[in-house]
């Protein structure tokens, strides 16, 4: 069964009812969440949940929901702290209303999913029966078959029952050959890959790699899979090596670890901690930092099991290291976790194995006394905060009112992602020393930790940003008043950090570059153009006062001035920052380069010409009623930086166009909506007389795809085909610009079509 028909009826209607930007969001979501975009896929969630009650749309809520769930399931591994939106959603997928759309099979994968990853082993067998119940009600056609076989067998590995793994996986596909259809070869490469798991299960790497290799080797595979695909195969690629002992051949497969995502990087450790322990060089403290910060992750969410696995090969390799302070941190954590488990499954043997260990490891003694310390570790060429932490621990504990001490610690722990242990240190000093004997604030420890707890962003961290704040109030009231901007800005309350700052600088003429920098982006955010600018000013003054670089500031300070059209200072700061530009008076419009601007309102970018450092003017026709932008004559922001990384590439990136956020509109374009225009391309010489002709009046075209094939309905022929927007003046009837392009085209061979613009002149 083929369960993305109806999605694709109702992004059809959706176009065709003139609301692309909605049927935007249904074709996207999917997307981003298998090539691994997160926050995208996160950004247009609550859209997506919109429209579907808008729409008054049970089907397209289980929809939203099931892909909410991949993402939040698949890609961020969340355990307990899903599982009641899941249950919700399982429940929401089985009433009279939604029972019979195709999605309410799927979520029954979102549930086995999250049982699996708080624990698999304690829920196999109820995993076992709700997807042996549901596999009942489905055939090898539905795509959902492969997703539920997978489900099957994670039962089958947690459980270790992996001959009988591999019986039941050659029953299955057994049933897709019989079944055929054009899923068939698709099928049967998603679950050849279960039987490569079960391969490296069962140490029998070689059969694995013969798979592997197979799929590498199939162009159509490797063309069409996903991000999330590719990264799955590359693991499974590096697990068969380093169970060969071909070391350096699975460091070379094991994916970025940026971009693996959190169910991949426990996947990544498993791999990783058999290779580092067979080569002690790269088993470092940035090594362990990292996967402390999965450890962390994990815990936050409830995801009780691959925690605890995770943490066994991170505390091994901790004892490998020599570093017993790391390694007793994550055993602790694990044995917290332990008590969620529902099956022990040798957790506790193998837990308690590795405390053994650790208890025979000796802890190193402070090198020089506790007041040496910070000059010794001064003097040592290679730092390593895991090393120092427990010694720099041991001299605090000695000298608790030391502030070098406390800070140099804090320090420590921030590197090894003890944050709340940080943080704590830091406030109890505070607690005890808001200010120097001289009556000085400890600034450098108090703006450690305002950073620390507004980052964070955790439960109880405002109510201890409010403390710190409440602390400084008698004795330094301007930190006070950054404290509580701070948070105001994290809750983007851009009036309230205006009012905090100005009555922060109305109290002391000294003005810290930091706080001048958030006043400025406050009055960028409120779109006070003119008062942003005039602050970056000051901030560039003062690092000219202290010799430093400054070319944030001026980026923002260019930004910021031409968004309030004052010229004569863009003139200048431009001058300064070796940019030649016409010196005349008035808007630079000059004509630069092609770039791509980003609204992110709509989630669009358009294509525009550059027309001065950081203003451009859009060129590409929106094709949806929210976004009018032709012709805008905009202000990007430059000082955000690119939004997409130029290739390394010395001739791609003479090809490349980069891309910046939309800041500012200096004046609208004028334009109506564009309307998609698609059909049978007619020629080049035709069509650059066409594209003429309909630019005549003042209309604004932009082709938006060429090359592609197009049937003819009568003959079945394949043509080429041509889809194009055109734009008029928002002062252009529907009506009109309907009657113009039946003229235009009335005598080409193939027609055009138009529906959304003739369903809108009726």
């Amino acid at each position: 069964m083929d369960i993305w028909k109806w999605v694709e009826k109702l992004t059809d209607d959706l176009n065709q009812a003139g609301q692309s930007a909605s049927a935007r969001i249904l074709d996207e979501l999917p997307g981003h969440i298998c090539e691994l975009e997160m926050e995208r896929a996160e950004a247009l969630i609550p859209e997506a949940r919109a429209l579907a009650k808008s729409l008054e749309n049970p089907w397209l809520e289980v929809f939203v929901g099931h892909w909410e769930m991949r993402n939040r399931l698949g890609n961020n591994y969340e355990g307990e702290s899903a599982l009641p939106d899941v249950v919700a959603l399982f429940e929401r997928a089985h009433r009279p209303d939604t029972i019979d759309c195709p999605q309410s099979v799927c979520v029954t994968q979102d549930l086995a999913d999250c049982y699996d990853n708080i624990d698999a082993l304690g829920w196999a067998s109820e995993c076992r029966a709700v997807v042996e119940e549901t596999l009942q009600r489905i055939d090898p056609s539905w795509p959902c078959f492969d997703c539920l076989c997978d489900n099957y067998l994670n039962t089958l590995l947690a459980e270790e029952r992996y001959e009988e793994g591999l019986v039941w996986l050659t029953a299955q596909q057994a049933r897709v050959r019989e079944a055929g259809g054009d899923r068939e070869k698709y099928s049967l490469d998603s679950l050849e890959l279960w039987r490569c798991d079960l391969l490296l299960a069962l140490d029998r790497a070689e059969e694995a790699l013969v798979i592997l290799d197979a799929q590498s080797a199939d162009a159509e595979i490797v063309e069409n899979e996903a991000k999330k695909e590719r990264l799955w195969r590359f693991l499974r690629y590096a697990d068969a090596f380093s169970r060969l002992e071909r070391d350096e051949e699975a460091w070379d497969k094991l994916p970025d670890w940026d971009e693996s995502g959190w169910l991949r990087k426990t996947y990544w450790i498993k791999v990783a901690a058999r290779l580092l322990s067979r080569d002690p060089t790269r088993n470092t403290w940035q090594v362990g930092r990292r996967m402390q910060e999965v450890l962390e992750y994990l815990s936050r969410h409830g995801t009780h099991r691959p925690l605890i696995e995770c943490a066994l090969d991170v505390a091994r390799l901790a004892i490998e290291r020599k570093a017993p302070w790391s390694a007793s941190r994550v055993l602790r954590l694990a044995r917290a976790h332990q008590k969620k488990l529902r099956v022990d499954g040798n957790v506790e043997a193998a837990l308690s194995a590795l405390e053994r260990e650790l208890a025979a490891l000796a802890v190193e003694p402070l090198p020089v006394p506790a007041e040496q310390l910070l000059e010794w570790l001064g003097t040592q060429e290679e730092r390593d905060p895991e090393k120092e932490v427990q010694w720099l621990l041991d001299a605090q504990s000695q000298r608790p009112d030391d502030p070098a001490l406390v800070e140099n610690t804090a320090d420590a722990l921030f590197a090894c992602v003890a944050r709340e242990d940080a943080e704590d240190l830091l406030w109890h000093f505070l607690q005890r020393h808001p200010q120097t004997e001289d009556g000085k604030p400890f600034y450098d420890i108090a703006s450690k930790l305002l950073n620390a707890c507004v980052d964070r962003a955790q439960d109880g961290n405002d109510a201890r940003v409010e403390a710190l704040a409440c602390l400084f109030d008698p004795i330094e009231r301007p930190f006070a008043l950054w404290c509580r901007a701070a948070l105001a800005k994290r809750d983007e309350n851009w009036p309230r950090v205006i009012e905090l700052i100005q009555e922060a600088f109305a109290l002391t003429p000294q003005r810290k570059i930091g706080l001048t920098h958030l006043l400025a982006t406050a009055f960028s955010q409120q779109k006070r153009f003119a008062e942003a600018a005039e602050t970056w000013a000051r901030a560039i003054e003062e690092c000219d006062k202290q010799q430093e670089e400054c070319s944030d500031e001026l980026w923002h300070h260019l930004t910021c001035a031409c968004a309030a059209g004052d010229w004569a200072t863009v003139r200048k700061i431009a001058a300064r920052m070796e940019f030649e530009v016409d010196p005349g008076e008035g808007p630079i419009d000059e004509d630069w380069c092609w770039v791509l601007v980003h609204y992110e309102k709509d989630g669009e970018t358009y294509y525009a010409r550059r027309t001065g450092p950081v203003t451009a003017r859009i060129v590409e026709n929106a094709i949806n009623e929210d976004a009018l932008h032709v012709l805008d004559e905009i202000v990007f922001d430059a000082g955000a930086g690119c939004l997409e990384s130029p290739p390394e590439d010395e001739e791609a990136r003479k090809e490349f166009v980069y891309t910046y956020r939309f800041l500012h509109t200096l004046k609208p374009g004028g334009y109506g909506t564009g309307w998609q225009v698609a059909g049978v391309h007619p020629g080049e010489e035709q069509w650059k007389a066409l594209y003429a002709r309909l630019e005549e009046p003042g209309y604004q075209v932009w082709v938006h795809a060429t090359g592609h094939d197009v049937t003819d309905s009568e003959t079945g022929e394949a043509l080429k085909g041509l889809l194009f927007s055109i734009a008029a003046p928002a002062t252009v009837p529907p009506k009109t610009l309907h009657a113009f392009l039946q003229e235009c085209t009335r005598d080409l061979a193939h027609p055009f079509c138009w529906p959304r613009l003739a369903k809108a002149c009726d």
